[in-house]
């Protein structure tokens, strides 16, 4: 009796050990470090800039760096970990591209509410998408989608990286951190660019959270039950790459109509009829060339498919 009594004041003992233990690692990792380089960076930039607001700006993006930059160091501690969780995969790539994005968007609003009169903050959203997507090719580093090690039950790397690159839903990342910069750069002016940034990669996130739900299940439950998923994980990279894309073209081909619209609304310039044919013309450039690479995608991923031994399908 005295030992049951013993051993369950152990247990407890055990876990308010641990819980305390996480909530130390939690306050290190995720508010002290972060906020240790915040207030170093304020510093460093007011020396720089001499500026209360740029320094301001510049600080709560050293913040959102530091804390998603730390909770890998966090993540070990957790009883579910996001990204040492190596069976999660195809789920965590679709998260972070797109919360990532999304997180280096919405700062740029913070400071128009702050000072909406003198301080647009135009080239904020570019500079923190370039400084926060970085995260993105940082955790794909330990999150890699490229074939499941069944004997370790862990997603691996290709045998290379020369393999690894040629794979279009490693290219496809790449491709979207270069053309959200070309659209920031060419609409910072327009002063709202992160707006239109954002609403389009709110509406890929849910489309892409939505297309690939049944696929991912599928994986899941394929690892669960220590089946092959070659093929299933195929059809992910296919649908991976394609929502990636169709991202990618959707900004290419409203470029030229949001800077008519917002130069044409804010600043009331006519454009001429050759400017709006123009415009027209270049969006349709745009999607003629979307279209031909979804048919191109089509015939690779069709091509792999057949190529599957009868036994990994």
């Amino acid at each position: 009796m005295d030992s049951n009594v013993v051993k369950k004041s152990e247990i407890k003992y055990e876990k308010a050990t641990n819980i305390l233990w996480k909530v130390w690692w939690f306050c290190w990792y995720l508010l002290i470090v972060p906020s240790g380089i915040t207030a170093l960076g304020y510093f460093i930039f007011r020396f720089i800039s001499n500026d209360f607001y740029i320094s301001l700006g510049f600080s709560v993006l050293t913040f959102i760096f530091s804390i998603l930059f730390f909770y890998k160091f966090y993540d070990k501690y957790r009883n579910d970990p996001v990204f040492l969780n190596q069976t999660n995969n195809p789920t965590s790539r679709i998260h972070i591209l797109f919360l990532i994005t999304i997180f280096s968007l919405i700062v740029t609003p913070i400071f128009v509410l702050i000072d909406p009169s003198d301080y647009f903050f135009e080239l904020l959203p570019l500079i923190s998408f370039c400084v926060l997507y970085l995260i993105v090719f940082y955790y794909y580093y330990f999150k890699p989608i490229d074939f499941f090690n069944t004997s370790i039950g862990e997603f691996k790397h290709s045998i290379n990286f020369s393999l690894a690159s040629k794979q279009l839903y490693n290219i496809v990342v790449i491709l979207n951190f270069i053309i959200h910069i070309l659209f920031l750069s060419f609409l910072f002016n327009t002063k709202v660019s992160w707006l239109f940034a954002l609403i389009t990669n709110f509406s890929f996130y849910f489309i892409t959270l939505v297309s690939t739900k049944k696929i991912r299940k599928i994986i899941n439950d394929s690892i669960k039950e220590n089946k092959i998923f070659l093929k299933e994980l195929i059809i992910f990279h296919k649908k991976y790459s394609v929502s990636i894309l169709s991202l990618i073209f959707v900004l290419l081909i409203q470029i030229p109509f949001d800077i008519i619209g917002v130069y044409s609304i804010n600043y009331e310039i006519q454009h001429t009829l050759i400017e709006l044919i123009n415009a027209f013309f270049l969006s349709m450039m745009f999607f003629l060339i979307y279209l031909k690479i979804r048919v191109y995608l089509a015939f690779y991923y069709k091509k792999l498919l057949m190529r599957l031994p009868k036994n990994e399908i």
